[in-house]
């Protein structure tokens, strides 16, 4: 055996070896399960529950509110006593010392009976408590603080119940994409191939230029729709990772068929009459409020801006505190000696003329508790409106569902009759595209009806505050 073939043998030796190794059960390369454990599957529920627990702006309504509840507490404790320990050092200069100190021009037997109260370095230590007796400001914080809370509480709900219809939203949205860009892959592809038969026809002589254009006219077209979808499916598929908080390296799929409770739920209003639908919305203010979290955040701001323009009469209104010193003798060491006095006092402050801060301070508050007013009326009225639109599309769409299933079945039965007379060379191939365009185009229609209302139908519940509904089993 030649030195040659003996290397050949003991690489391919060394190779089948590795390979065994490599492939043997259980010791799958680990690129491979890499790339399928990077892919997550998610239902519409486990991306809705992903996003209460990862998105950033429902996290951030949770810290706001955690922050208004220990605000509140915080309001309570500025009535409770306050008790601190002061010390202090001070020393003061020669001839300061010598003017205070008039010990020093007595005589000896009277100076030595005089204890001694000035010192040039001195160290006072004292026990000091406050405990405010009256202060509106104080009181009224306290309505400001329950106000905030509340208002974090609707602000974490509203953007709880946003967030669940922007999952949902785009969820549905890519799935009324991939089905319509399934759709468009088929034609395409069957664009493709009518375009290709074109070009042999007319290179056999059997195709005019100009019908041969028209295929492939048609089939750039064709390309141009799937390229368009393509992107927006990777837009919305981008947008629901932002609201899932997906990270870069992760990569997730959805199923790819909508949920049964929000096939079961559009059926409901499916099978609603016009008016039925109509009286869905027909609630009083309180009860639309009680519903919406964004109207009850509103509602929550107003209340604030109330409260504090309640709290802008308090600069007006006195203020009384009781303190109370419990202190040890100033002297020149830093020894807590036996005598200790005591001090305790009731202070009482009474503003009289403050050049008109107090004033304007009222009425700047005042004006802007009208504005939140204002601006609340007008977001009831906008949600009113809302409801109004979305039931009219509501309604506008269930007809546009039973339109585009009739129209389907036509252009399915047209395309099939227009197909078998292009065999029989009975139309002509302008005929054939137009029918299968005609059909392509009310299957599209079709599958936007049926989204377009489930859609519609998550904008309803979204405002009367039963999204919940659409996911939760």
């Amino acid at each position: 055996m030649s030195f040659t073939r003996l290397v050949d043998l003991t690489a391919t030796v060394i190779f089948l070896s590795l390979t065994f190794m490599l492939f043997e059960p259980g010791m799958a390369p680990a690129v491979f399960s890499q790339e399928v454990e990077a892919v997550t599957y998610l239902t519409m529920e486990q991306a809705v529950s992903r996003a209460l627990v990862k998105n950033n702006q429902v996290l951030s309504g949770r810290f706001a509110l955690q922050k208004a509840i220990w605000d509140k507490r915080n309001a309570w404790t500025q009535l409770l006593p306050y008790v601190s320990l002061n010390s202090r050092m001070m020393r003061i200069d020669d001839q300061t010392f010598a003017e205070r100190d008039f010990r020093r021009y007595l005589p000896e037997p009277i100076r030595s009976e005089i204890p001694q109260t000035v010192f040039q370095e001195s160290f006072y230590t004292s026990l000091d408590l406050t405990l405010p007796v009256f202060n509106s400001a104080l009181l009224n914080s306290i309505a400001i603080a329950n106000s905030n809370k509340n208002m974090a509480a609707s602000m974490s709900q509203s953007t709880r119940q946003n967030i669940i219809y922007q999952v949902v939203s785009t969820y549905l949205t890519i799935l009324k994409n991939k089905d319509i860009l399934q759709l468009q892959r088929d034609y395409l592809d069957l664009s493709q191939m009518n375009y290709d038969k074109a070009e042999r026809m007319y290179n056999a002589g059997r195709f005019s230029k100009s019908e041969a254009l028209r295929w492939k006219v048609d089939f750039q077209q064709q390309k141009s729709v799937v390229v368009s979808n393509e992107a927006q499916v990777r837009s919305h598929r981008k947008l629901l990772n932002r609201l899932l908080n997906i990270k870069f390296d992760e990569e997730i799929e959805i199923q790819s068929d909508v949920p049964q409770q929000v096939e079961n739920e559009s059926q409901k209003l499916l099978q609603m009459t016009n008016d039925e639908l109509l009286h869905l919305i027909e609630v009083n203010d309180e009860q639309l409020i009680k519903v919406n979290a964004a109207l009850q955040a509103a509602r929550s701001n107003t209340e604030t801006s109330k409260h504090f323009y309640q709290n802008a009469y308090t600069s007006c209104l006195p203020n009384v505190s009781l303190s109370y010193s419990y202190g040890w003798r100033e002297n020149n060491t830093v020894a807590l000696d036996d005598y200790s006095p005591r001090t305790l006092m009731l202070n009482l402050q009474m503003p009289l003329f403050t050049s008109f801060q107090n004033y304007t301070a009222i009425k700047s508050s005042y004006y802007q508790y009208r504005q939140s007013q204002e601006d609340f009326y007008d977001q009831l009225q906008n949600t009113r409106f809302f409801l109004t639109e979305t039931v009219n599309k509501l309604i506008e769409l269930k007809t546009q569902r039973e339109l585009s299933q009739v129209s389907l079945e036509y252009s399915d039965l047209n395309y099939r009759i227009v197909e078998q007379q292009k065999e029989q060379g009975l139309v002509s191939n302008l005929d054939f595209i137009d029918a299968k365009l005609n059909l392509q185009n009310a299957k599209l229609n079709d599958i936007s009806a049926h989204y377009d209302f489930i859609t519609a139908m998550v904008e309803l519940y979204y405002l009367l505050g039963k999204v919940d509904v659409l996911w939760r089993k």
